[in-house]
């Protein structure tokens, strides 16, 4: 590739689609840039070439299909588990395992002396983990006109993963998960069978139906009942339960919601 770092910035949509188009780019341009960053992040610098680069689908399907075919389905899987990380140098740490994936295949994912392997691989398990405990600890709840509602504030961008297990767990109903954090949530119509990512705002709070106060109040009570206090111990609670997702769980003793 050219050594044009220190050069180049590019700046792209935010999507997924975004960056894998912008890492199109640069591997046909042979250009090594010195970022890659969202629109939303990027802050002028007089010292750095701006590329706005437009987000192209069928190059970043093209591309994709080319990390499947030439390093593997799992670095495939790694990147995108990484770039819903959100993490600083994210989409950095992706265009060095690319640039060293496309070198020596599949082995890549055993270099781990290299710092953005092990970047890429961490980040990716951290987002893995969270989506899978986030599908045991998320509360559908009863609104208004039955449809089904919960709030959430992860870490990391999981909407997108959480989306096919509740489709697949709760196929015979209308539901919304919100992730308030990034004031987006997931849409699911049973009649449609589909699911969609939509903007929603973080105040945005549904009328919940008496059947489900009455529901919430009886669990709660159910939950008080059960614990026992010699032995009670947080801490293991809180290693299975961690205090920051208490907020939205009903039958938590740290929650914030008042029926």
């Amino acid at each position: 590739m050219k050594n044009t770092e220190n050069k180049k910035v590019y700046i792209y949509d935010g999507s997924y689609q975004g960056l894998l188009t912008a890492l199109f780019r640069s591997f046909k341009q042979r250009e090594m840039p010195a970022k890659i960053i969202s629109k939303s992040k990027f802050r002028d610098d007089l010292f750095y070439q701006r590329v706005e680069v437009k987000t192209e689908n069928e190059k970043a399907q093209f591309f994709s299909s080319q990390i499947k075919e030439h390093i593997s389905a799992q670095a495939l899987n790694n990147i995108f588990h990484a770039y819903l990380s959100e993490a600083e140098k994210m989409e950095l740490y992706i265009f060095r395992y690319l640039f060293t994936g496309f070198k020596v295949g599949k082995k890549v994912e055993e270099l781990l002396t290299k710092d953005y392997v092990r970047q890429v691989q961490d980040l990716a398990h951290k987002v893995r983990h969270e989506s899978h405990r986030l599908k045991g600890l998320i509360r559908l709840q009863e609104a208004a006109g039955g449809k089904y509602y919960a709030a959430v504030e992860p870490d990391y961008k999981t909407l997108v993963l959480l989306a096919p297990h509740f489709k697949n767990r709760f196929s015979t109903m209308d539901w919304i998960i919100h992730d308030k954090k990034r004031e987006e949530a997931v849409i699911f119509s049973a009649a449609e069978k589909e699911w969609l990512i939509i903007d929603l705002a973080k105040e945005f709070e549904p009328e919940f139906s008496l059947k489900e106060k009455d529901v919430q109040q009886l669990w709660q009570a159910f939950f008080s009942a059960v614990s026992i206090k010699n032995r009670s111990n947080p801490r293991t609670q809180r290693q299975f339960m961690p205090k920051k997702y208490w907020k939205y769980l009903v039958e938590s003793p740290g929650s914030s919601r008042k029926f």
